[in-house]
């Protein structure tokens, strides 16, 4: 069985008829346990470099498999379900749903997969905000509104890593902390990451947060750029 959980070769992307934006990689690897920050300014392709990972947009050229399988050509249908079933995703903005209870905004990160509603238990909440220091009896039933700019962001967390994804991905997710919070917050997720082979990939503004990091690059070490 391999040991990558992604492995990019030949990439094209391009956005625009006279190729306003293209990026392009010839090679990449998350491996089990990996962690890997990915930093740069503003506009240099991060995000568009996950929304490929996660199969949220595709590729005009080259292979990303996942777990071994080739999604590049595959339907919409298809990365869907790899996304949901072997993904975990911190959003920049949380994303939660406001009127939702804490408890149902965190299941909603294994409610479209049987592979990790198999891997779950009835414990794995408790245990995640216990991780991420939230306050299981105080909080897991307060909407999501109710909920500090702090505690909605460890929910956020706490909805990507439920079920034990094999890779979690993190798009600036401390851009709204302070420094202190920010090193806090980086710290508890890797306090909150499985002890089962998991991959994370974070991308960033800049680099200060990568001493807990395997590896640490700029994205243009990753991606051929041309943004025109």
């Amino acid at each position: 069985m391999t040991n990558n959980l992604i492995s990019i070769k030949n990439l094209e992307y391009k956005v625009g008829q006279n190729i306003n934006f293209s990026l392009n990689i010839k090679e990449f690897k998350l491996k089990k346990s990996d962690s890997i920050l990915i930093y740069g300014e503003s506009g240099l392709g991060k995000s568009t470099f996950l929304n490929l990972l996660s199969g949220t947009i595709s590729p005009q050229k080259g292979n990303i498999d996942i777990l071994g399988e080739n999604i590049s050509n595959t339907s919409s249908s298809i990365k869907d379900r790899i996304r949901g079933d072997h993904f975990g995703i911190i959003f920049q903005t949380f994303n939660l749903l406001p009127y939702a209870s804490v408890k149902n905004n965190i299941l909603l990160g294994k409610a479209y997969s049987s592979i990790k509603q198999s891997k779950s238990n009835n414990d794995e909440i408790k245990e995640l905000m216990n991780k991420l220091s939230l306050n299981y009896e105080d909080l897991i039933n307060r909407k999501a509104y109710e909920l500090s700019i702090g505690q909605q962001q460890r929910v956020a967390v706490a909805r990507a890593l439920i079920g034990k994804p094999e890779i979690i991905l993190a798009d600036e997710p401390t851009s709204a902390l302070d420094k202190s919070n920010q090193k806090e917050f980086i710290n508890l997720l890797f306090k909150s990451l499985d002890d089962n082979e998991q991959g994370l990939i974070m991308v960033s503004h800049d680099h200060k947060l990568s001493n807990k990091f395997k590896t640490v690059k700029n994205i243009t070490e990753i991606c051929e750029i041309n943004n025109d």
